[in-house]
């Protein structure tokens, strides 16, 4: 197994986040992992009863159409940016050519196959989590006692099984970005990576955990800080409170959240490439003065990324 320098691993997607701060844009999304007019009901007739009926039913067919239309735009984002900012944060640690419009371009590129593994993601999510609770709650049917004894052995396969899927789409996300893979076969490499590396890909998973439970500590503290005047306008205007919000609160949180979801895809990257570099010395013909081959063709068999 890779023995991996988890804190240099660390340290360094922290400075490459805060020095790349147009990652952030990437980030941000790469991390979400998606007034009307006024009716008087002061008439009871059978007529007004009908018309605010059709009313607030338009209303909810306007609204859940307006939220299709944000959750698949968010989504696209969500999929594109994903590999801009892994392809970024390869070409910086290469030394190779990067920007806001060289890691965008190449993520439309890589856009179907990132969105397969992304919705592949989400289906076995939803299948992991649905197929615990059904478990559960037949379990829980059948038996009371039975039910509370099994949640000692349900809860730690949940966790495992969470623990692998997150790692495993980790590294399938770059196996699709930095070497062309397609959905299944980057999900199928994941799986050998992790199987082969689970000690070291353990140990930064953890320890990416308890930096993240240290993060939302501070941000909890610091953030409670900055919005106590928020409360306090609260008690004297409203609309001042709605406004510090709107131009405090909210680009702080944007922020945090842009930066952290920068350093959490370098850290995983940085992760990918090192865990790589055996299969990649192997594959390597021209020794240690070739120069890096950026990730540009789309042939999934046109061989690894090289990396110093």
């Amino acid at each position: 197994m890779v023995e991996l320098p988890i804190s240099d691993i660390i340290r360094d997607a922290f400075k490459l986040a805060w020095r790349h701060k147009y990652l952030w844009l990437f980030g941000l999304f790469a991390s979400f992992g998606v007034g009307g007019g006024q009716y008087n009901f002061g008439q009871s007739s059978p007529h007004n009863f009908e018309a605010a009926r059709a009313w607030v039913l338009a209303a909810l067919g306007m609204l859940l159409l307006i939220g299709l239309i944000v959750g698949l735009l968010m989504l696209i984002l969500h999929v594109i940016t994903k590999s801009a900012l892994i392809y970024n944060v390869y070409q910086i640690e290469t030394g190779g050519a990067h920007s806001l419009s060289a890691g965008w371009d190449f993520g439309v590129r890589r856009f179907w196959p990132m969105l397969g593994v992304t919705l592949l993601e989400f289906l076995a999510a939803i299948v992991l989590i649905g197929g615990l609770v059904i478990a559960e709650v037949l379990v829980f049917l059948a038996s009371l006692p039975l039910g509370f004894l099994s949640l000692l052995v349900a809860l730690p396969v949940f966790i495992l099984l969470l623990v692998i899927l997150v790692l495993v789409w980790s590294y399938a996300e770059r196996f699709v970005t930095l070497e062309t893979r397609g959905a299944f076969d980057a999900i199928g490499d994941g799986w050998n990576l992790l199987r082969k590396q689970w000690r070291p890909s353990a140990l930064m998973l953890l320890t990416k955990f308890v930096i993240a439970i240290a993060a939302a500590v501070t941000i909890a503290t610091v953030g409670l800080a900055i919005a106590a005047p928020a409360v306090a306008l609260w008690m004297v205007s409203k609309p001042l409170a709605i406004f510090y919000g709107i131009v405090v609160l909210f680009p702080l949180f944007v922020l945090v959240n842009a930066y952290f979801g920068t350093f959490d895809s370098a850290a995983w990257t940085k992760t990918f490439l090192l865990l790589r570099a055996p299969a990649y010395a192997a594959t390597q013909t021209g020794g240690a003065s070739s120069p890096p081959v950026p990730p540009e063709t789309e042939s999934p068999g046109s061989g690894p990324p090289v990396f110093e």
